[in-house]
């Protein structure tokens, strides 16, 4: 692909003048003939610009997981992608299945969830062809940057956190040129999460609350809009109110913090919590207070893997059929038939 130099073209101004005087006549000049682009161009507007390639990319770099799944569901395979926070090679679990070999891992996070330092020279080096980064929390910071490396597709609104998985995908499929095979793997997904419900009918009109358990507080969901509550929903699950009315961080993680003292805002029918190291899971189920919850008592409460809660609020048609798996059929079903 002649992505670079199509990129330099657009860098070099051209001036034309429409008409030339010699000697007080106007020249015989044709008027220049308006340009078109490609049939194969692709020109996408998000929250930080606007992406704009001449033909469809070859060689693509993810910052995200979202970005990751929809690139390789359809049969592109990054040559980089965002670390996985929660496997020691880096690649999420439902995404590993999926991988001949694993690309080149670009650290976008450390241990929590805290950002790391992008190295945007490693990622230069690297000659992408287009930068995808619509779920990536720091694009902000380094649109700029990594904007004269290649061009970057940013997420629809600043939040993606609340962008549906469906608008997500389809966005990433148009960049990459493969906006037809998306809706096939829409339809797919949605037929799978429709046969899923019809399966286990036993989740229908439960609520639930889910959560990050840190050594000082737990960072409980309180977005409704959260990317995450479409596809409970379609298990007839409903997001806690209690939990929704909870003030916000406003950090933009979509959560609200809860201490040990008020820990009683998190029960609900399903009381998921994933939590960074065993020693924080074991303060929090230590407390008498967290014992006294209904759904510790009535076997509600699931303590997820990382993965598990990552794998839910970052629907893809990757993640999706995992979770429907992994979290629905081997862990809430059971919670609630036990």
């Amino acid at each position: 692909m002649q992505g670079h130099q199509h990129r330099a073209m657009r860098a070099i101004a051209l001036t034309i003048s429409a008409a030339v005087t010699l000697s007080g006549c106007v020249a015989n000049i044709p008027e220049p003939v308006p340009t078109t682009a490609s049939e194969d161009a692709i020109v996408i507007e998000h929250a930080y610009g606007t992406l704009e390639l001449d033909s469809p990319p070859e060689r693509v770099v993810t910052l995200g997981l979202l970005e990751t799944d929809v690139s390789v569901d359809l049969g592109i395979t990054p040559i980089a992608i965002a670390k996985f926070f929660a496997t020691p090679d880096g690649v999420a679990p439902w995404l590993a299945p999926e991988l001949d070999e694993v690309p080149e891992i670009i650290d976008t996070t450390t241990t929590g969830a805290n950002g790391a330092e992008l190295d945007v020279e490693s990622i230069a080096a690297l000659n992408p062809d287009v930068i995808i980064a619509t779920t990536y929390s720091q694009l902000g910071q380094y649109y700029d940057q990594l904007s004269a490396i290649a061009p970057v597709l940013g997420p629809s609104e600043a939040n993606y956190l609340q962008l549906p998985w469906r608008d997500q995908t389809r966005a990433i499929a148009t960049a990459l040129g493969l906006s037809d095979e998306a809706e096939a793997r829409i339809d797919l997904v949605e037929k799978q999460l429709t046969t899923a419900a019809a399966e286990n009918s036993v989740t229908d009109g439960h609520d639930y609350t889910l959560s990050l358990g840190t050594p000082d507080q737990i960072k409980v969901m309180n977005d409704p809009a959260d990317a995450s509550v479409e596809v409970m929903n379609a298990f007839g699950m409903t997001f806690s109110r209690a939990a929704a009315a909870l003030p916000g961080l406003g950090d933009g993680s979509g959560s609200a913090g809860v201490s040990e003292e008020n820990i009683a805002a998190l029960d609900a029918d399903i009381v998921m919590i994933g939590y960074f190291g065993s020693d924080t899971r074991t303060f929090w189920e230590a407390s008498t207070l967290f014992q006294e919850l209904s759904a510790v008592k009535n076997g509600g409460y699931i303590a997820m893997d990382l993965s598990d809660s990552t794998a839910l609020r970052n629907p893809s048609p990757l993640s999706i059929p995992y979770v429907i798996q992994s979290v629905i059929v081997d862990q809430i079903v059971p919670a609630l038939q036990g």
